[in-house]
């Protein structure tokens, strides 16, 4: 793991305009340098404290929170909070939260979904009230095309390491590590390779021991941040609309 800093590390400002210059281009959506989102790694029935691993779709899990740039590559990992714990919630506590300043300065972002705050650099979709207007429609078709790239990502990295489809172990700062570990080797890996893949696998069916328990995330619980980049994401929309 002595690799790790080495490997995981925010971008250079030749690395920032070479995604920024591939989301502007080929995705026509500015200043993009990340997405951002959260995976649930698969674990047996924790020793202590189960139920705070019981995540929404009802089995037991750790978080993985993820950043990565257009090729897929993690410029940011924060693993090991339990699987009941909100996106939000986790996006708060980890360092990259207080990080984004230094990250995105004034001209970039991050990417992501609506579980996120509008930020100066975290720009997120239009809640669907079911009255966004067709430019609204727009920006979040786009975000939603540049925000992919995450998902692949996760995808990729549990193809690649399999064993975290289901993680069968018990010590949960072992799996923390190895999990930690797979990313740094997913950033050293060739993203060719994934053709070679076998069929990814289906790991987001209930727990039978969790099954019929109602344990729900409280998202209306989690403090919500004052957000800071409502006027910033209006003035994008507006930018992408008359396009």
């Amino acid at each position: 793991m002595s690799l790790a800093p080495n490997i995981i590390r925010y971008p250079t400002a030749d690395e920032k305009e070479e995604t920024a210059f591939y989301y502007r281009y080929e995705k026509e959506f500015p200043g993009v340098i990340g997405a951002i989102d959260g995976s649930h790694i698969r674990v047996d029935k924790p020793i202590e404290d189960p139920n705070s691993y019981i995540n929404r779709k009802q089995y037991f899990s750790l978080h993985l929170q993820g950043v990565v740039n257009h090729n897929m590559k993690f410029i940011d990992v924060f693993v090991g909070y339990p699987g009941s714990v909100h996106d939000a919630r986790l996006f708060r506590n980890s360092p990259i939260r207080n990080d984004l300043r230094e990250l995105c300065g004034d001209n970039y972002y991050l990417l992501g979904d609506s579980a996120y705050p509008c930020l100066k650099q975290l720009i997120v979709p239009y809640r669907d009230n079911g009255h966004l207007t067709r430019a609204q429609r727009n920006f979040n078709q786009k975000l939603s095309s540049c925000r992919v790239v995450i998902e692949n990502a996760f995808g990729c990295l549990k193809q690649r390491f399999r064993q975290l489809y289901h993680f069968k172990l018990r010590d949960i700062i072992r799996m923390v590590r190895i999990i930690h570990a797979c990313c740094v080797l997913h950033n050293m890996a060739n993203a060719r390779e994934v053709e070679y893949f076998e069929a990814p696998m289906e790991d987001e069916y209930p727990d039978i021991e969790v099954q019929g328990q109602r344990i729900e995330q409280r998202i209306n619980e989690i403090p919500r941040e004052n957000e800071t980049g409502i006027h910033i994401r209006d003035e994008i929309c507006r930018q992408l609309n008359i396009q």
